[in-house]
Order: C-alpha cells, then sequence, then structure tokens
C-alpha cells in the first residue's frame, strides 16, 4: 500500500471542499441552511427514519451480533465526504453540496455517542471517536471551504484558473483511494457475507438513497445530491467507533463491504441521471 486510505481521503475531501469554495458565495451557503422545510425533512430523514429502518433490517435478517451492530451503526450515522465524489459535480447546486455535507457531518457527531450507547454489544464507551470526528470536520471541511470563499473574494481571477486543476486532483485522489483499498474491501466481504449480511446493507443503501430523492423538493438536482448522501452513509466514522469501541469483533468489516457497495450503485445512478436530464431536459413545453 503505497498511501495510507485515511490520508488519501482527507486530502481529497480538502480539496472539493477548497474547490466549492472558490466556486460559491457565503451567502449562497446561508441560504440553504434558511430553508427550514427542506433542512428539517433532510434531518428527520437521515436521524430517525434510516435508523429506524436499519432497526427493522437488522430485525429482519438472521445476521450475527457483529454485522448487526455495524448495520445499526452505518443506519444512524449520517454525513460521509465520500459523496462528494459526486455531488461536486452538480453544475447549479454546489452550494447545496457543500452545506449538506457540512451540515449531515455535524449531525453525525450528535448521532455517534447515541448509537454506541444503544447497541447492546459495545465493549467499552470511548470519546475518542467523536473527537477524531470533530477534528476532521475542523481540517478537512470547515477550513478548507473557508479558504476557498477567502479566496475567491480576495483573488477571484487566480480562483476561476484553479478549479479545474483541483477536480482534476480530487478524482485521482479518490480512484487511487479505491484502488488502494480494493484489497481490503474485498478480504471485508469474504469476511462477513452469509446471514444476509450483504443484502441487508444493499438494501438500507437503496431504501436511504429512495428517501433522500423523495425529500429533496422539485428540483431534479436536489435530489440528486439527497439521494447520495443520504444512501451513503459514514462509514469512516463508523471504523473509528468499530475500532475503539468494539475490540476483537468484525464490525469493522461492514462498513468497509458498504464502501463496496455505495460507490459503484452511486456510480450507475449517476450515470443514469445525466442520461435522463439528457433525454428529459428541465424545461419542457
Amino acid at each position: 500500500m503505497l498511501i495510507r486510505p485515511l490520508v488519501l481521503l482527507n486530502a481529497f475531501v480538502a480539496v472539493v471542499m477548497f474547490s466549492i469554495g472558490l466556486r460559491t458565495k457565503g451567502g449562497e451557503l446561508l441560504n440553504i441552511v434558511r430553508d427550514r422545510a427542506l433542512l428539517v425533512r433532510t434531518l428527520l430523514a437521515n436521524c430517525i427514519l434510516i435508523p429506524a429502518i436499519g432497526y427493522l433490517l437488522v430485525h429482519a435478517f438472521p445476521l450475527n451480533p457483529d454485522a448487526a451492530a455495524g448495520i445499526l451503526l452505518l443506519a444512524a450515522i449520517p454525513g460521509t465526504p465520500i459523496a462528494l465524489q459526486f455531488t461536486r459535480l452538480a453544475k447549479t447546486r454546489l452550494a447545496f453540496t457543500a452545506t449538506m455535507t457540512f451540515v449531515l457531518s455535524l449531525m453525525s457527531i450528535v448521532m455517534t455517542p447515541l448509537v454506541i450507547e444503544a447497541i447492546p454489544q459495545t465493549g467499552q464507551r470511548s470519546e475518542r471517536p467523536v473527537l477524531l470526528l470533530i477534528a476532521n470536520i475542523a481540517l478537512y471541511i470547515a477550513v478548507p471551504l473557508c479558504a476557498g470563499l477567502w479566496s475567491a473574494r480576495r483573488v477571484p481571477a487566480i480562483a476561476s484558473k484553479l478549479a479545474m486543476p483541483l477536480s482534476v486532483i480530487a478524482t485521482v485522489a479518490f480512484l487511487f483511494l479505491m484502488w488502494e483499498t480494493r484489497i481490503v474491501r474485498r478480504s471485508a466481504f469474504n469476511a462477513i457475507r452469509g446471514g444476509g449480511t450483504v443484502l441487508a446493507m444493499f438494501l438500507l443503501l437503496l431504501l436511504a438513497m429512495l428517501i433522500g430523492w423523495l425529500i429533496g423538493g422539485p428540483e431534479r438536482e436536489t435530489r440528486r445530491i439527497l439521494a447520495t448522501s443520504t444512501g451513503m452513509r459514514n462509514v469512516i466514522v463508523v471504523l473509528y467507533v468499530a475500532r475503539y469501541c468494539f475490540l476483537g469483533t468484525n464490525v469493522f468489516m461492514v462498513p468497509i463491504v458498504y464502501l463496496s457497495l455505495m460507490v459503484p450503485t452511486n456510480l450507475l445512478f449517476h450515470l443514469a441521471f445525466i442520461g435522463w436530464q439528457k433525454l428529459r431536459p428541465t424545461n419542457v413545453t
């Protein structure tokens, strides 16, 4: 392994958030938060409805305790920055992309300790996952976004020229991340398959994406962004929780397998969305 996956992920997120900051305005970000109806729907879906679906799934399938704990964690903790690989391509809703990434990441701070306390299999209580999460949100989401906004205001000529190179760098970092984790993801799949575990995770993914699409309102771009942001649960935080609270178990395998499911599923979804957009233009008379 040439580069640690977490380093690649952090670099990818920081570059994307900086790039979004270069192409948006602070007022646009605040306008998204002021859309209370959409914000409330998003929070209710991610923090109540999808965790409830996860609870139903772990009781509907004959899962072992490790698989059940991992799926409950995935269902309860939203906000993965990995969704940026797909949502950053939104042409008209960049500010919405950045705001949803930030808001859902903040909600994961709230949900993580709650779900740790709720799962009976937890081996030990640890504040370390939450502290790491707070640090990552500050360093790799908030700071790069603010730096991009500042640069766009101070040096707009340079900022406009950076967008394309940064997009290329982000794509390369993401592809390298998937390549570097291929062996780990294959091993995780072999370790946890059986008992309907993979099927339960796939159903969680599809149902979460469907919910995200339905709560997105009339705009197609908003629906697309919310479908991806809602379906792609916070696999990184679940890995943190598994590492520090479920020692000696295979809980950490579950988010690795979910990563293998959510990336190709969202790729197909976005390719289908692009094709649909071409066949069915927005302004239809």
